[in-house]
């Protein structure tokens, strides 16, 4: 466990995201003092809170935990607009904290009977832990993730709702296997405060940590085997139905034939322990029905008003994640695309793009038959169910406004975008799929018995997790006809979290090699520093007028 003073890194990018936050607060409290845009309804609604008038603006369709949270700081903050918007200020400063709180419990933890190989008078093998400053290196990072930092100054929703899912998540991973009352307890209360921010939190704080707890209690339960796993499919699932094997493997590595054959392991398997599944889904379970009764008594999802936010089928949402991901996640993803570039420059820079992790040693070629299913089924939804909603096209303050402006300026133009969509499915798989860079010299060292402190990085990125969070993603935004960057933050942030860095600090004759820093981390906060000021300023100083409201100053956001 490291010190204080050994924790530093996290101190830093906790400074870093309180100061850039404070500071754009005190811009827009300078620039725009009064209320804007969705903030016209927020912040009149919390103040009737804060007065202890409980009525209900009808135009509101979110739930009330925002103005339950400014009527609990009320006595230490008052309620003034400017008072309102900083509590998100503390709101972005704990999604740091706890994204890194959760990339280190996603490290694989070091053996406590392992021996430790300390020289040169170390005494803390953590002194030299370069994890320390690569996690926290991401959690500033996703602090600084655009959609979210921009309304971090703003009295919006979504910087608090990104937090609660963010520590329901946080409590699954510290979960046990197979659980006990009080995490039932604790997982139940957290996910029904995720709800009272963003109904859409469902999928996040019981679809998705259902599915893998389940699939985590069904592989520790079937028993261990010291010979070979079963590579031929019928073997496989004659090993599954005789000793509940769940067949999962590395994204990396994985096939379609992959994908089919977790679905149905994963089948059997649960068919053959149905009280497990029970037990380990029941807190999950419960949050589901209690969400499933307040839509029968609310007669619909959203409060308010229900008739500009009827759920329907919208396909496509799952094709505008990805540039969407590739856009702000440029750095980490561009490496496989950027290899064939690297490899026409003499060797002394290919080994320098090497060393810093900027590109890959190898990345997987895509299979003919997942491009063309791809391909096939993003041309189908694009041509029957495409949904363009009136407020995209009534609202030109947003920026997606532009993105269909350029989609609908001719027919074709949305067909074109479908390779476009596929490359960036590839280059975001393939960036949370790949291996730590330096599994492969320390898997050496053990093999020649070599002891080692270097904790390991975490295990690759398996297929069952990034078929979970597909489903949970396609859940949670196929059924909204509104295209909103604000939708896919909390994807972009669990993809986020497990996309592998540089593990960690190889010893001194291994630093030679390859260095210990991750220089697509940096590269990644320069990219979102640069998108944040630009948009921040955009905001800020170059706003318009609209004809049919002369006087009114006019902003462009998210």
């Amino acid at each position: 466990m490291p010190s204080f003073i050994q924790n530093w890194p996290l101190h830093a990018a906790l400074l870093l995201t309180f100061n850039c936050s404070l500071t754009w607060l005190n811009l827009v409290s300078k620039e725009v003092p009064e209320p804007y845009l969705d903030e016209f309804f927020h912040v009149p609604q919390a103040q009737k809170y804060c007065d202890g008038d409980y009525t209900w603006d009808p135009k509101i369709t979110t739930p009330p935990g925002l103005y339950i949270v400014a009527k609990l700081f009320k006595p230490l903050l008052g309620c003034s607009t400017a008072s309102l918007r900083a509590l998100n200020i503390a709101a972005i400063c704990l999604i740091c904290l706890v994204s890194y709180s959760i990339l280190r419990t996603l490290r694989t933890p070091r053996s406590q009977n392992a021996p430790l190989n300390v020289k040169d008078g170390d005494k803390d093998p953590d002194l030299n832990d370069s994890t320390l400053i690569l996690d926290a290196n991401t959690a500033l990072n996703i602090a600084l993730f655009p959609p979210l930092f921009f309304f971090s100054a703003l009295f919006y929703t979504d910087v608090m709702s990104t937090l609660v899912v963010l520590l329901s998540f946080h409590m699954f991973l510290k979960r046990s296997t197979f659980g006990n009352l009080l995490q039932s307890i604790g997982t139940i209360f957290i996910g029904v405060v995720a709800l009272f921010f963003r109904q859409t939190n469902i999928f996040w704080v019981a679809v998705f940590p259902a599915g893998l707890a389940v699939i985590d209690a069904l592989k520790a339960r079937a028993p261990s085997s010291t010979s070979k796993k079963p590579h031929i499919v019928g073997d496989i699932l004659r090993e599954s139905w005789n000793n509940g094997l769940v067949h999962d493997c590395a994204l990396k590595h994985a096939s379609l034939q992959d994908y089919g054959l977790l679905v149905v392991t994963v089948a059997i398997a649960a068919m053959r322990s149905p009280a497990l599944v029970l037990q380990v889904a029941s807190p999950y379970l419960v949050l589901l029905v209690l969400f499933a009764s307040f839509v029968i008594w609310n007669g619909s999802v959203v409060l308010g008003d229900k008739s500009a936010h009827t759920a329907t089928i919208h396909l496509p949402q799952m094709l505008y994640i990805w540039p969407y991901i590739a856009f702000f996640s440029a750095p980490l993803v561009v490496g496989p695309m950027a290899r064939p570039a690297v490899m026409l420059l003499p060797k002394q820079f290919q080994a320098l793009f090497e060393r810093y992790h900027i590109t890959p040693t190898t990345s997987k070629f895509p299979e003919i038959l997942s491009v063309g299913l791809f391909i096939l089924g993003a041309f189908l939804a694009v041509h029957f169910n495409t949904i363009i909603h009136p407020y995209t096209l009534a609202d030109n303050r947003h920026y997606v406004f532009y993105v269909f402006r350029i989609l609908r300026r001719h027919p074709a133009i949305r067909y074109l975008a479908v390779p476009a969509y596929y490359a960036c499915a590839w280059l975001v798989t393939n960036a949370v799929g790949a291996s730590p860079n330096d599994e492969q010299p320390l898997k050496q060292k053990r093999e020649n018995g070599h002891p080692t402190n270097i904790k390991t990085g975490r295990t690759p990125c398996q297929i069952s997790f990034f078929t979970i969070w597909l489903a949970a993603t396609a859940l949670s935004v196929v059924t909204a006809p509104l295209v909103e960057p604000r939708y896919f933050i909390i994807p972009w942030i669990i993809w986020r979290l497990h996309v592998p860095s540089a593990s960690a600090s190889l010893p001194s004759q291994e630093r030679c090699i390859r260095s210990w820093y991750d220089l697509r981390l940096g590269l990644e906060t320069l990219w979102l520093l640069v998108v944040d000021v630009a948009v921040t300023y955009i905001f800020l100083y170059r706003g318009f007028e609209w004809p049919s409201e002369p006087g009114k100053l006019q902003r462009f956001l998210w």
